[in-house]
């Protein structure tokens, strides 16, 4: 989502700012401020949307298992403590505290990343690569309920070297569909975070009063000139 606002928020600044020079201001290089201007407006919805989404990937809506908490404890514990990647790659855990119900863990692993291409012509050329460090926190925290029922939160924060924003994304799936398998099939315990997009923000409607502003003084020097 934050892509699609990065694209569009670019192509709107052209646009705008190519057409605001051209049929509106009838002079070369002007409209860039402009263009820059709606082209913040139009990518804000898709980060905000975008940045939303992330949040509720990293801390996923709590979920409500029919298994008493000692079961959840266990068997949550087990599956972290037993999983391992990349031949040997495994979760440190730092503290599994049955009377805080808590369990935090720490994966740290290395990755080759692309880096491009090397060389003067065709027939010398490489692919580069890097080492790159994945650190992937994790938190779980159980809260009891009657009934024998468990509430279950993840919360992830993944720290990664390089280009590859998402590198830990498929071990935060990986670990709550795990869970999901491992203790049972359970039911939303709260909401995620809502996506709809708000009122705009006061930075965002000032930026667009500089952006007014600006067009309104552009104007008056291409009518009366300097």
């Amino acid at each position: 989502m934050i892509g699609v606002g990065i694209v569009l928020g670019l192509f709107v600044w052209g646009l705008v700012g190519a057409s605001t020079s051209t049929y509106v201001l009838q002079t070369p290089q002007t409209g860039v401020f402009e263009g820059f201007v709606a082209g913040v407006w139009a990518a804000w919805p898709f980060f905000h949307q975008g940045r939303v989404q992330r949040y509720n990937f990293l801390h996923p809506v709590p979920r409500r298992y029919k298994i008493p908490i000692k079961q959840a404890f266990a068997k949550v514990r087990q599956l972290i403590s037993e999983k391992s990647y990349n031949f040997g790659d495994k979760w440190h855990v730092a503290t599994a505290d049955t009377q805080q119900r808590r369990i935090t863990a720490n994966l740290r692993f290395t990755e080759e990343e692309s880096r491009g291409f090397d060389g003067t012509n065709i027939a010398n050329i490489q692919h580069r690569t890097q080492r790159v460090q994945r650190l992937l926190e994790l938190d779980v925290q159980f809260k009891e309920e009657p009934n024998d029922n468990t509430v279950v939160q993840f919360d992830f924060v993944p720290k990664v070297e390089g280009a590859a924003f998402h590198a830990c994304d498929s071990i935060i799936a990986g670990i709550v569909n795990e869970t999901e398998a491992a203790i049972g099939p359970g039911s939303d315990a709260g909401d995620p975070a809502d996506t709809s997009i708000p009122a705009p923000p006061w930075w965002l409607i000032g930026l667009g009063a500089f952006g007014v502003l600006g067009l309104f003084g552009d104007v008056m020097t291409a009518v009366f000139g300097k």
